[in-house]
């Protein structure tokens, strides 16, 4: 049985991820100033899949890309424009698109990430978004970002990244530029006061 880490553990010791039991799956992780990495600057991720076995796999969903459905539905062969943002939802596989939503749906290519969450990977759902249907709170985005196993532990424990519960206010009804701010006051962290050597000599 899986067990979510509560806001209040925010730092993890590397021998309490390393406990099979324990899940992120639906959790939400905050990049810290210490990850180097500019694909992840002030990203806020949701954690889709998580084991010790087969690692994790996640969206960011606060990183708008610059392209617009219409551009994507244009590759299909329909230019009608749409005023829906897609966002970078990591650096893996970054031509697929995933929709997160909060209602489910008909549909195989759902994964469900808890009871009232899920991602899917469907033409038939982006087209019934685009028609002003579909779920009623969804995300687009381009690509997931990926963990091998024990990567993620790592990175927790290197104090890269902070883990917060999901909520459903802060991923579906917040702007993308405060979501990550807003995600630290979760927790009672004000990211602006955190410096990029936190965790180090």
């Amino acid at each position: 049985m899986e067990k979510n880490l509560s806001p209040g553990d925010s730092h993890f010791s590397r021998s309490v991820l390393m406990d099979a039991d324990i899940s992120l799956r639906s959790q939400l992780l905050i990049a810290m100033p210490t990850l180097n990495d500019p694909g992840f600057n002030k990203a806020l991720v949701l954690i889709c899949k998580h084991s010790l076995q087969d690692g994790a796999m996640g969206i960011v969903i606060n990183q708008p890309s610059g392209i617009g459905i219409s551009e994507l539905v244009y590759e299909q062969g329909d230019s009608r424009p749409h005023a829906v943002t897609i966002h970078a939802g990591g650096p893996v596989d970054t031509g697929r698109g995933f929709i997160l939503h909060d209602s489910p749906v008909d549909t195989e290519a759902t994964l469900e990430i808890s009871p009232r969450l899920f991602l899917t990977s469907s033409n038939k759902i982006l087209q019934e978004i685009m028609c002003g249907g579909g779920p009623k709170n969804s995300i687009i985005v381009l690509g997931y970002a990926g963990w091998a196993p024990g990567q993620l532990e790592a990175e927790i424990s290197a104090n890269a990244w902070l883990v917060t519960d999901y909520c459903h206010q802060l991923v579906f009804a917040t702007a993308a530029q405060q979501q990550w701010l807003a995600a630290g006051q979760q927790l009672g962290i004000d990211l602006n006061l955190v410096t990029s050597d936190i965790g180090h000599a």
